[in-house]
């Protein structure tokens, strides 16, 4: 196969995947840094309502967690820890408006 013909099918697999699976899809948004020194990442393309809250990806240091913001009471749940967590440093509260604002 001539480049013309793999570039073109290699397009458009990619373009059929990302149709198909666009939660695979990433934009990490910088929030600042924890009270523990590590920085905090929220997926933008993550966010979305859910029963439960507002469902989204974020990254602290090293590790990806899954949550839900309840907005009302300024806190969020991570699935991993089956833990409640409220702000305590300027990121975590970054991290809840920039998730409760979608």
């Amino acid at each position: 196969m001539n480049k013309l013909k793999v570039s073109v099918l290699v397009t458009g697999i990619l373009s059929i995947f990302t149709a198909f699976y666009p939660a695979l899809a990433e934009n990490w948004v910088y929030m600042g840094k924890a009270s523990t020194g590590e920085n905090i990442y929220v997926d933008a393309d993550s966010i979305f309502a859910g029963r439960e809250g507002k469902r989204f990806i974020y990254r602290i240091g090293n590790e990806t967690l899954t949550a839900a913001a309840n907005c009302n009471n300024n806190t969020w749940y991570v699935l991993e820890y089956d833990e409640t967590y409220s702000p305590q440093s300027e990121a975590t509260q970054q991290m809840l408006n920039y998730v409760c604002a979608y």
